[in-house]
């Protein structure tokens, strides 16, 4: 073999692994980011999951839509500090609470902030006993979709008297990068919300913060 041959073989063979390396490296970044995509929507789905146990075994169920709403709506409610109308949700319910003590309830308030979707609960008219914010799904970019996508949503129809939430949760693990790969996970979710006349003013007062 000539100097020349080998040249010639050296440079084809440079750029055939080029190729290779640079289809492998796409291919790589390909499984990762489905990869990533996946957690991200198992994450939703166990939020909803979770949320649907909590309105199951809700008492009071309070519109998402007053949360921080505009001063001067009726009915507002004064929420947490990054709660936003329609991306905020609050419940006075059984779920995971001590049945054996004094009040077998609690208050939970979920949020989406920071492309988090966070929750927390305290004892009822106990807002300063509350739990620390604990996040249960990361990617969640309701917020930062053009337009936005609303999270919680009471459904208007008057037969079901306020206790169906329509929720909505769009996930993207890299929206940045890649923004035509939102997904959305949403479910209908139905509670008791003061079918037994609870009060509606156990969960009024939120935790600071």
């Amino acid at each position: 073999m000539t100097l020349v041959e080998l040249v010639v073989a050296m440079s084809i063979l440079g750029v055939v692994l080029l190729v290779f390396t640079s289809v492998l490296a796409s291919v790589q970044r390909g499984v990762v980011r489905q990869d990533s995509l996946s957690q991200t929507l198992d994450s939703a789905r166990l939020a909803i999951q979770q949320l649907d146990r909590e309105l199951r075994s809700g008492n009071v169920l309070y519109d998402p839509a007053l949360e921080n709403a505009p001063v001067g709506t009726p009915g507002r409610i004064a929420s947490c500090t990054g709660c936003l109308p329609g991306y905020t949700l609050r419940v006075y319910t059984q779920t995971n609470a001590d049945t054996r003590g004094p009040t077998p309830y609690r208050c939970v308030l979920w949020k989406i902030e920071d492309q988090q979707l966070m929750t927390r609960w305290w004892p009822p008219l106990e807002p300063t006993s509350a739990s620390g914010w604990r996040i249960v799904a990361e990617g969640i970019v309701n917020r930062d979709l053009s337009p936005a996508t609303v999270a919680f949503v009471l459904d208007p129809d008057p037969l079901k008297g306020g206790r169906t939430l329509n929720v909505i949760y769009a996930a993207n693990a890299d929206l940045e990068r890649y923004p035509t790969q939102t997904v959305k996970v949403q479910a209908s979710l139905t509670g008791r919300n003061t079918s037994y006349g609870y009060p509606g003013n156990v969960c009024q007062s939120t935790p600071t913060g």
